[in-house]
């Protein structure tokens, strides 16, 4: 393999594909890292969409504290979800107080900006 395309596996890939083009070898170097910039762009974006569109994409994902937090419109709203997690087992003594005193201290958004709260029941099967 040359090493123009080593350089540019993308181009390659293209050229290959198609037949009677001209050799890699012969296309200019600024035209073919624009060219290989262009269409790794394409498939970082399609894979990103891929992964958007994925109605499965979180299977297996269990929310956390902070997840459920971040869906809260108040820190009452908030405080009910540190108690019922700890009643229930799924966070420690500590945990829940060390909670509450960020909440306390810092806010409902220092757990990071409001989630949409349909999530969880968006896909139905």
């Amino acid at each position: 393999m040359s090493n123009e395309e080593e350089q540019y596996p993308f181009l390659k890939k293209e050229i290959v594909k198609e037949e009677n083009l001209v050799p890699l070898k012969y296309v200019c170097e600024e035209k073919a890292k624009q060219i290989e910039d262009d269409i790794e762009k394409e498939v970082e974006l399609a894979e990103k969409m891929k992964d958007m569109t994925d109605p499965y994409r979180f299977a297996g994902y269990d929310p956390n504290i902070i997840d459920f937090i971040r869906r809260c419109d108040t820190e009452e709203q908030a405080v009910e979800i540190i108690v019922y997690l700890k009643k229930k087992g799924d966070i420690s003594k500590s945990t829940a107080k060390d909670i509450k005193q960020q909440l306390s201290k810092a806010g409902l958004r220092s757990f990071g900006e409001k989630k949409q709260t349909g999530f969880y029941f968006q896909y139905e099967d």
